[in-house]
């Protein structure tokens, strides 16, 4: 019987890397793809055309691999499973989809079947109920959390990378001030990636196997997530293999923005409460 392992959060705070710690140390397939964007782009939280042209600029990078390639090695059957996915997702609406098709040829060979979408995280109640009946009750859900101030910081950093804006400080500094007096959309995604608590209850209202892992406690503490992970999920994970695997770079932007006191205090007001439940509930270092 398939079961699926979901990574559904958040963004900027180690979903990579709970990603390549899991692959190493279970017998959990993770797809190559790790984020196939399949639940939020069914029920709207990313635009169909962000996944289409996402997919295909990947598809296209690798044919131009393959043709440019002298040795073919790499053609494996996890990458021949990398192509497929990206094709499926860059040429079919997401409506006609099959999600465990996505896994193919490995829904033969693997009874765990496992990705890390951070959107996930937004989906609402009845997105969530519509993902249980595909994926079932029993599948294990993996939340990663950070301390929200320094996740919104690491986020403004992933945004100036993603888009090639090359802001520095002072620059980060101004965006983000902008960002935090206007009525702003990326404003409210961070705001919804920030709401742990809520992201917990949404979940645990559906899946039985939910668990809350923080930032911090990947980086300083990675045996006591494989415990975590292992116990909810009822599979084995290498403890001394997913440890060597945690403190591997990935992902990495470089240290993140300095946008002075006053931007970080203007953060640190309008999360305070997801402050004080990150440390109080989570266990997320403040300093982190």
């Amino acid at each position: 019987m398939t079961r699926f392992v979901l990574g559904i959060g958040s963004q900027r705070a180690g979903s990579t890397l709970v990603h390549h710690a899991i692959e190493a140390s279970t017998d959990v397939f993770m797809h190559p793809l790790k984020e196939l964007h399949y639940f939020d782009t069914l029920h709207g939280v990313r635009a169909p055309e962000a996944l289409r042209d996402f997919s295909l600029r990947q598809l296209g990078r690798e044919v131009d691999r393959i043709v440019g390639s002298k040795e073919l090695d790499f053609l494996d059957a996890r990458y021949r499973c990398y192509l497929r996915a990206n094709r499926i997702l860059g040429i079919s609406p997401i409506s006609e989809v099959s999600y465990i098709d996505l896994f193919r040829p490995f829904v033969a060979r693997s009874s765990l079947l496992g990705e890390v979408t951070p959107e996930y995280m937004l989906l609402d109640d009845s997105a969530i109920r519509s993902m249980k009946a595909v994926v079932g009750e029993d599948a294990v859900v993996i939340l990663i959390c950070r301390n929200p101030v320094r996740r919104v910081l690491s986020a403004v950093k992933l945004m100036s990378t993603y888009n090639g804006l090359h802001l520095d400080d002072s620059d980060a500094r101004e965006w983000l001030l902008r960002m935090l007096e206007g009525n702003n959309p990326w404003m409210h995604a961070q705001d919804r990636y920030n709401d742990y608590m809520g992201a917990i209850a949404r979940y645990s209202a559906h899946f039985r196997r939910v668990v809350a892992i923080g930032y911090d406690r990947l980086t300083t503490d990675p045996g006591s997530v494989a415990a975590a992970i292992s116990d909810v999920g009822d599979f084995r994970v290498s403890r001394d293999v997913f440890i060597a695997a945690s403190k591997e770079q990935k992902n990495d932007l470089g240290p993140r923005f300095n946008v002075g006191m006053e931007v970080e205090s203007m953060l640190s007001e309008r999360y305070r409460m997801q402050l004080h439940e990150a440390q109080e509930y989570l266990g997320v270092e403040l300093n982190r």
